[in-house]
């Protein structure tokens, strides 16, 4: 009885080698078929995108091609404290006297715009405000440069 448990064995495990040789021969032959180049590894979407871009044409007229970058900007900046930097930049954040500062100069020219007195009083309130703000800033930022 053992025998005939052994002999059907046999042919399942010979089945399963002659399917994978099968599979195999398939998978090849179809490799061999794709533009007569074997298979290619996994290729970024993002860089089949550039690529495409650059085919099309899309990067010809960029602003400041072919000239040097500025990086005068960039060596301002201690090595230390370059990547937080830059990673706030990339991040969107403003730091406050900046954005106290774009904000005064709106105000500034929102007054020279103003007609009616009372809407300019209140810019001119508004716009000290700020400017304290600014100037608080300014100060604290101070101490840490001496």
């Amino acid at each position: 009885m053992k025998d005939k448990n052994r002999d059907k064995q046999k042919p399942d495990k010979l089945d399963r080698i002659s399917r994978k040789e099968n599979t195999r021969a398939r998978y090849e032959k179809l490799q061999n078929e794709e533009a007569g180049e074997p298979f290619q590894e996994f290729e970024d979407p993002v860089e089949i995108k550039i690529k495409k871009a650059m085919a099309d044409g899309e990067f010809d007229n960029l602003q400041g091609k072919g000239k040097p970058l500025d990086l005068s900007k960039y060596s301002e900046i201690p090595d230390h404290m370059r990547t937080a930097y830059h990673v706030i930049k990339n991040a969107g954040y403003v730091p406050a006297e900046v954005r106290l500062k774009k904000e005064m100069e709106l105000t500034k020219e929102k007054i020279k715009q103003c007609k009616s007195r009372e809407e300019k009083d209140r810019l001119m309130k508004k716009l000290a405000e700020i400017s304290q703000q600014y100037h608080f800033y300014m100060d604290y930022n101070r101490q840490f440069k001496d």
